[in-house]
């Protein structure tokens, strides 16, 4: 709603000065930032690349596979805390010399750094005389909106900007979810979560354009804030196999997420010239509220056990072209856009968990993709992770989990040469009492 807006504004008013930048940003009018918005939950699950369907075992279960609550024995109280490094660099892609009557994309980067608490959970086994009956209750930091970009559009050999934008995002969504599990055979376990997700963006774009127009040089500030509240709520299915030992698999089915957003924007534009201190001003301000639908997602994984080796893996899948506005400024064209640039995904993971009897330790690796939701011509790599962890158990009563994860993507454009490159490293930290 809010891109789409502030889009429209500055290609209508600053198009003179503009039309070299918006390239960078040409996925902005149709970007909604809770799509594909996968922060990532639990040190043990990160450290190996987010696939914990089939493998899980402790209270993140209400998050990856309920039925995997089945698989927890004694009573558990856990918490956690996240650190976020993201880095956006803009530039070149290559160094060379310029005209001096040529404008050209400075390499500039901006960093964002947020440390987060992420998640507290309870999960109560109920004494059984057979199989097995769990409940949990759980809070967990789903999404993250804290981002950081900048570009600088330069003119001349003393590198006069003729352009400069930078955006800030933070925020994020947490969900309060509450679930239950129970074995309906040795060897089969179905789960159940229901959730309600609640969660803030805040969003600041200043833009500052200079240009020559015969003998006077123009200049011209945009600013746009905006302010959004996410409130919804969504169902998650799951099933647990497990058929040996050495082997178990695991499905889910996350039902369909129902937003609603109350949003605040300020939209703030002046221009002056060389010999006018001021010209005029544009102030607009509004209190939007719209719903929107996110779409069904499916899940599978599956694990192999060796003696002290495990490996898993996972797929989810999602139809984003099926976001749907339901309510809201201009619904009909929104969702004519989401159908135009929105698309299937298909995020997967994989990893490793390797058991260190001597030091009651695990070290963990894998490595996960998550593709952006929607397509733009210039995506040169989409979004891939690393991942590393270490856990460790403590009295036989505490675990202690560590996890690092390195992502990025990039785009190229190649008519101009220039680029945009995104990296983030995020450090989690869980630990939980079993009594």
């Amino acid at each position: 709603m809010k891109k789409v807006l502030s889009f429209v504004i500055s290609v209508l008013v600053l198009s003179p000065a503009v039309s070299f930048s918006q390239q960078f940003t040409e996925w902005q009018p149709i970007e909604e930032v809770s799509a594909g918005n996968f922060f990532g939950v639990g040190a043990r699950a990160m450290g190996m690349g987010g696939a914990h369907i089939a493998c899980v075992n402790d209270a993140t279960a209400l998050i990856y596979n309920p039925a995997g609550l089945a698989r927890i024995k004694r009573l558990e109280l856990g918490v956690g805390l996240t650190h976020q490094r993201f880095e956006n660099e803009t530039g070149l892609l290559g160094s060379g010399l310029h005209d001096a009557l040529i404008p050209y994309y400075n390499d500039v980067s901006r960093l964002q750094s947020n440390t987060r608490f992420s998640s507290a959970s309870f999960v109560y086994p109920v004494p059984t005389y057979r199989g097995s009956l769990v409940f949990g209750l759980g809070l967990f930091r789903m999404m993250s909106f804290d981002k950081a970009f900048k570009y600088v559009y330069s003119i001349g050999p003393e590198h006069h900007p003729a352009a400069e934008e930078l955006i800030s995002e933070s925020g994020g969504i947490n969900v309060w979810t509450a679930g239950g599990a129970i074995d309906i055979s040795p060897n089969i376990s179905l789960g159940l979560a229901l959730n309600y997700w609640n969660g803030k963006e805040d969003y600041t774009l200043e833009s500052e354009f200079s240009w020559w127009g015969g003998d006077t040089l123009y200049e011209m500030r945009y600013n746009d804030e905006i302010y959004d509240d996410y409130s919804g709520f969504s169902a998650k299915f799951g099933l647990s196999v497990y058929p040996s030992k050495y082997f178990s698999f695991g499905f889910t089915l996350d039902s369909p997420t129902w937003f609603t957003v109350d949003e605040e924007y300020i939209l703030r534009t002046d221009s002056t010239h060389s010999y006018d201190e001021y010209i005029w001003l544009i102030e607009e301000r509004g209190f939007p509220l719209y719903k929107l639908t996110h779409p069904y997602r499916f899940g599978m994984g599956a694990a192999f056990y060796f003696k002290n080796l495990l490996l898993t893996g996972d797929i989810s899948y999602a139809d984003w072209s099926q976001l749907e506005y339901r309510e809201g400024f201009e619904i009909g064209e929104k969702n004519r856009n989401v159908k135009e640039y929105y698309r299937e995904v298909l995020r997967w993971g994989a990893g490793a968990e390797f058991l260190i009897p001597q030091i009651s330790g695990r070290l963990r690796a894998g490595y996960y993709s998550d593709p952006l939701p929607y397509d733009s011509p210039f995506l040169d790599s989409d979004r891939n992770y690393l991942t590393l962890g270490l856990g460790f158990l403590i009295d036989r009563v505490m675990t202690i989990d560590f996890a690092w994860v390195h992502g990025f993507y990039n785009f190229k454009y190649d008519d101009d040469s220039f680029k945009e490159d995104y990296t983030t490293d995020r450090f989690y930290v869980t630990t939980a009492f079993r009594l």
